[in-house]
């Protein structure tokens, strides 16, 4: 999975890079919800946005990582009370419950 996750990531930023190249120089409008950029580099757009981007899937990737970890110290807290409750079971004395009664037959 790692190795896929490589892949796309440098295919990415040899795309960004190509196309870096390719619009050096380039000027444009832009337009961001109520505010309008004029005369931004084409560069300083697309660095900014793969930045964003990155930055996005890294608090993704923590908050992930954070659910993960809770999750593992529920699950070794309740592998732990199991294990004390199956060594309890197993300490327990052996109990002969039946009832002997001194005359079988009536």
């Amino acid at each position: 999975m790692w190795i896929f996750r490589g892949i796309i990531l440098l295919v990415g930023f040899v795309g960004l890079s190509w196309l870096g190249t390719r619009n050096a120089g380039t000027r444009v409008t832009f337009h961001f919800f109520t505010k309008t950029f004029v005369d931004v580099e084409l560069n300083v757009i697309m660095l900014v946005t793969f930045i964003s981007g990155m930055i996005a899937w890294a608090i993704g990737a923590w908050i992930r990582e954070a659910q993960l970890r809770l999750h593992l110290v529920k699950e070794r807290k309740l592998n732990k009370k199991l294990k004390v409750e199956i060594s309890d079971l197993r300490t327990l004395p052996l109990e002969d419950d039946e009832v002997v009664d001194s005359d079988p037959v009536q």
